[in-house]
């Protein structure tokens, strides 16, 4: 397989990704608020999962082990900031369990990482941070005008910073070998099948959950 394939692969799945993000209901206080919860209890692992798929990288492969333990350090603290838009938008985080697509969503990395490689998880790196690459401006500018730049920090940041990030990913599989990029694409396209039911859950959440005053 070349990178090429996954990258293709990538644009083609993002397609069916830009319709569930521009369809999402940001400007709901519920929905959006259900959105800023799972998405802070799937970015607290983030930080131990790199520090996983570091420890688990041969020692044949420096590279990928560094590469994992320097990603690590710029996640570092990412939660704390879906904590302080949650609070911003008057909730707190133990008002919202989790949701059963967000816990697929990180609960089968620490899979891949000890049961098949941690070079897959480079699918879930790929898909999470081209969602923020390629979207992150569109949500941000409709959170913000809807509930001000306090309630946007963590996506702020993410649209500003994982645009570099994608690419790096994509650099990253063109050097694995084959086996390894079909386990990445593998972990790609069910990486973002979670998220569109965890999406799905959140909207669904707000529904039925009720409203507080603003």
């Amino acid at each position: 397989m070349q990178t090429k394939n996954v990258n293709e692969e990538l644009k083609e799945l993002l397609k069916y990704s830009k319709q569930q993000i521009e369809n999402f209901p940001w400007e709901d206080k519920q929905a959006y608020s259900a959105w800023v919860s799972q998405t802070y209890y799937f970015a607290r692992h983030t930080t131990r999962l790199l520090a996983l798929a570091g420890a688990r990288t041969e020692f044949a492969a420096p590279e990928f082990h560094n590469r994992f333990l320097t990603h690590t350090t710029e996640e570092k603290g990412h939660d704390k900031l879906l904590v302080n838009d949650l609070k911003t938008l008057g909730s707190k985080m133990e008002e919202w369990p989790e949701m059963p697509g967000t816990c697929a969503l990180y609960q089968t990395q620490y899979y891949y990482i000890e049961h098949q490689s941690p070079m897959a998880f480079f699918g879930y790196i790929l898909g999470l941070e081209a969602l923020a690459a390629y979207f992150g401006d569109h949500v941000n500018s409709r959170v913000e005008k809807a509930w001000g730049p306090k309630a946007a920090h963590f996506i702020r940041v993410h649209a500003e910073e994982d645009i570099g990030h994608t690419d790096e990913a994509l650099n990253k599989i063109a050097s694995l070998p084959a086996h390894h990029q079909t386990t990445v694409l593998q972990n790609l396209k069910q990486t973002l099948s979670y998220y569109e039911q965890m999406l799905n859950e959140c909207k669904q959440q707000a529904k039925v959950r009720p409203s507080k005053a603003a």
